[in-house]
């Protein structure tokens, strides 16, 4: 597994309350089967106000950039300047925490076996109830 196009961040969002939705970014990896979110590893979370605008239909978005103009918020003009706000912050986590060393092939190995990749079509109210705090049986 590698970090897949570094700059590109995917970005879950779900209804937190009847006024705001949270926005959690996770980095995108390359793995055998394809590019996915890894859930494991939350860059950033913020709280973005509602505007019952089609933006508010997705649930996954894919971003590139803290300009609020680029292409990648074109879908969704009320959320762009949040969304950007929010993706610098991701990239600044993503950049201090980063490992800046090669990694032996052992070191690779551990890495993969520890790392949980989930396809977002797969991606199960489990992780709703993490980030609301229940335990959930589907990570049992």
């Amino acid at each position: 597994m590698t970090v897949s196009d570094f700059g590109a961040l995917a970005v879950e969002l779900h209804r937190h309350s009847p006024t705001h939705w949270v926005a959690t970014y996770y980095p995108m990896v390359q793995t055998p089967a394809g590019r996915w979110a890894d859930v494991t590893w939350v860059l950033h979370r913020s709280l973005i106000p509602a505007t019952f605008d089609r933006s508010e239909l997705t649930r996954w978005l894919e971003v590139r950039s803290s300009d609020p103009a680029h292409p990648c918020y074109t879908g969704h003009p009320a959320w762009a300047s949040p969304l950007a706000i929010g993706y610098a912050a991701a990239l600044a986590t993503y950049e201090a925490e980063a490992v800046e060393e090669t990694l032996s092939a052992h070191d690779v190995e551990q890495l993969q076996s520890a790392t949980v990749v989930v396809p977002p079509e797969q991606l199960s109210e489990w992780v709703l109830d993490d980030l609301e705090g229940k335990p959930s049986p589907a990570r049992g």
